[in-house]
C-alpha cells in the first residue's frame, strides 16, 4: 500500500469516526447517554424535610399525604396503614435515569405516561399515568412526575418505569420503580369491623320512618317488621343486611361535617353482645357509592372493648362503603320481597 492511499484510508476513517460520534450525540433515542445512572430527582433527599404535601393523582388512587410531626397522613387527617409513606419515599429516592426515550407525546400512550387530567373516561385507564407532585413548605412544586408502565427487564429488584417531567415531553426509563399501593383504600387499613354472624341479633333501616326490621330467630332470619301478610321474604337479601357488619371494608375516607340531618337514612345493627351499631348514609341522593357516618354504643361489658375500638377508627371521619352497603340503605320493605311471589 503506497503512502497516498494510507493517508487517503486514514482520512476516510478519521471522518467516518467523527460522523458517528456526532450521529450519537445527535441521538435522542441513543440507549448509552451521558447522564446513565444519574439520580433521576436531583436533591430529593437532601430536600426531603422541605417536602410537605406528596399529591397523588391516578385513575382510582388520588391522595394527598400531609406531613404532621415528621410523618405523612392523608389529608382526611386518616391514618396511613405502617409503612406506605417510607415505601414512597424511600422508592423516589432511589431512582436512577437508565435511557432517554421518546419526546414525542403522540407515543405517550404506548408508555401509559399521558397526563392523568387528560382522563376523562369512567372506567379506562390505559394510556394515563400516575403523576406524583411534591410541594415545599411554602407551597411551591418542588417537582412533578408523570410515571407510566414497569419495565422488569431492567435490573434490580424493583426492574424499571417510564417516567417524565411534568410539562416536558421527555420521557425516560428509570431503573427502579416507585412502591405504593395500586388502589386509595391501600393505603388504610380499611377493615374497620368484623361482627361474626352468629352474633347477630337484629338489623332495622330507618328513614323519615322505620323502614323495616330483621330479626335473628332460633338461627333464622325473619322480618319482624312491617308484619305484611303473604310476604315471602328473599333469604339471599336477608343475609346481605346481615352480612354488611360480617367484614366492613371502606374505600375511601375524609373528615365528618360538625352536624348531619336527623333523618338520614340509618342502618342499625344490634349483637347478642351488646353491641349498637349505626351506619348512615350523608348522601342518599347518590345512585352508585354512599358515603357514611358509623356510630357505636355498648349496652353491654362484653361489647364495651370493640365499641371502644370501632369509635375510635371511626370518629370524626365519612367513608365511602361499598355498593352493596349502598344499596341496602335505599331499600324499601318491597325490595326484601323475593322474586319468586311478585
Amino acid at each position: 500500500m503506497t503512502n497516498k492511499k494510507f493517508i487517503s484510508l486514514s482520512v476516510v476513517s478519521i471522518l467516518l469516526a467523527i460522523s458517528a460520534a456526532i450521529s450519537i450525540n445527535l441521538n435522542t433515542q441513543n440507549y448509552n447517554f451521558q447522564n446513565r445512572g444519574e439520580v433521576f430527582l436531583k436533591g430529593f433527599t437532601q430536600n426531603i424535610n422541605n417536602i410537605s404535601v406528596i399529591s397523588i393523582e391516578s385513575f382510582d388512587n388520588t391522595i394527598d399525604l400531609v406531613k404532621k410531626n415528621n410523618n405523612y397522613i392523608s389529608k382526611s387527617g386518616y391514618p396511613l396503614k405502617k409503612g406506605m409513606w417510607e415505601n414512597l419515599i424511600t422508592s423516589l429516592s432511589l431512582l436512577r435515569t437508565e435511557e432517554k426515550k421518546t419526546k414525542d407525546p403522540e407515543r405517550h400512550d404506548e408508555l401509559n405516561l399521558k397526563s392523568p387530567e387528560l382522563n376523562n373516561s369512567e372506567d379506562e385507564s390505559d394510556g394515563y399515568a400516575t403523576k406524583i407532585t411534591l410541594k415545599k413548605n411554602d407551597g411551591t412544586v418542588y417537582s412533578s412526575i408523570l410515571f407510566g408502565k414497569t419495565d422488569p427487564s431492567v435490573g434490580g429488584l424493583s426492574g424499571g418505569q417510564f417516567a417524565r417531567m411534568n410539562g416536558d415531553n421527555q420521557s425516560y426509563l428509570l431503573k427502579g420503580a416507585i412502591r405504593m399501593p395500586g388502589s386509595k383504600s391501600d393505603w388504610f387499613e380499611s377493615l374497620l369491623f368484623t361482627i361474626k354472624n352468629e352474633n347477630f341479633q337484629k338489623a332495622g333501616l330507618k328513614k323519615n320512618d322505620k323502614v323495616f326490621e330483621i330479626t335473628n330467630i332460633k338461627n333464622s332470619l325473619k322480618i319482624t317488621y312491617p308484619q305484611i301478610p303473604d310476604f315471602n321474604a328473599d333469604e339471599e337479601k336477608l343475609n346481605d343486611v346481615r352480612d354488611v357488619i360480617e367484614s366492613f371494608y371502606f374505600y375511601d375516607v375524609k373528615k365528618s361535617l360538625d352536624s348531619y340531618p336527623d333523618n338520614l337514612p340509618t342502618l342499625s345493627y344490634e349483637t347478642n353482645d351488646g353491641l349498637i351499631l349505626s351506619i348512615s348514609s350523608v348522601n342518599p341522593e347518590a345512585k352508585d357509592e354512599s358515603w357514611v357516618i358509623i356510630t357505636v354504643a355498648s349496652n353491654k361489658p362484653k361489647s364495651k372493648d370493640l365499641a371502644d375500638e370501632i369509635r375510635g377508627k371511626t370518629l370524626g371521619f365519612e367513608f365511602l362503603a361499598n355498593i352493596n352497603t349502598s344499596n341496602i340503605l335505599r331499600w324499601e320493605a318491597k325490595d326484601l320481597k323475593s322474586q319468586e311471589s311478585k
